[in-house]
């Protein structure tokens, strides 16, 4: 499995970003880095989960993948109404154990006495990003579109028992 998230907080670490564009463009390093990845993985015949927030932005690198290493794909969807994702997100950014990195949109390593031009975004701006994104949409490969409104009432063996019947039985 790789995490694009993990490869991102590592950039973070090591180069870091002066400005939003350029932590945009780590981003973009990142999704690289993990296709690069995901290549290698398959050109050794192995299967390999990608963890991402996919976007449309992503889909002409997923369809590249797949050209050179024909395979299942699956897309896990996990949904929620946009209010409820957003109240997530507010409340993960003000996780202290989350990666600064993530956080910061001006700067990181964070410089003192700089303020975060962009540190709360609104609800609206935050759904209008998504939906421009085509994040809440995203789909490649099969679809298994999971309601995660309620993490409660998940069933991890059930999405298993789905992506088993999608892989093996296609």
């Amino acid at each position: 499995m790789i995490a694009k998230d993990e490869i991102k907080e590592y950039l973070f670490d090591t180069i870091g970003f002066r400005c939003y564009e350029e932590k945009t463009a780590l981003d973009i390093a990142a999704s690289n880095i993990m296709m690069y990845s995901a290549a290698r993985i398959l050109d050794a015949g192995c299967s390999v989960i990608l963890d991402n927030n996919f976007e449309d932005r992503n889909m002409d690198n997923l369809k590249k993948l797949v050209a050179g290493h024909p395979c299942n794909v699956v897309t896990v969807r996990f949904n929620c109404d946009i209010e409820e994702a957003y109240r997530r997100f507010v409340l993960r950014d003000k996780d202290p154990s989350r990666h600064p990195g993530h956080v910061l949109n001006t700067c990181y390593p964070p410089v003192e006495g700089v303020e975060d031009e962009t540190k709360y975004m609104t609800m609206e701006k935050y759904a209008e990003k998504y939906r421009r994104r085509g994040t809440m949409v995203f789909s490649f490969g099969k679809l298994l579109e999971v309601d995660a409104t309620d993490f409660n009432s998940v069933s991890y063996v059930d999405i298993m028992r789905q992506l088993e019947t999608l892989l093996v039985r296609g």
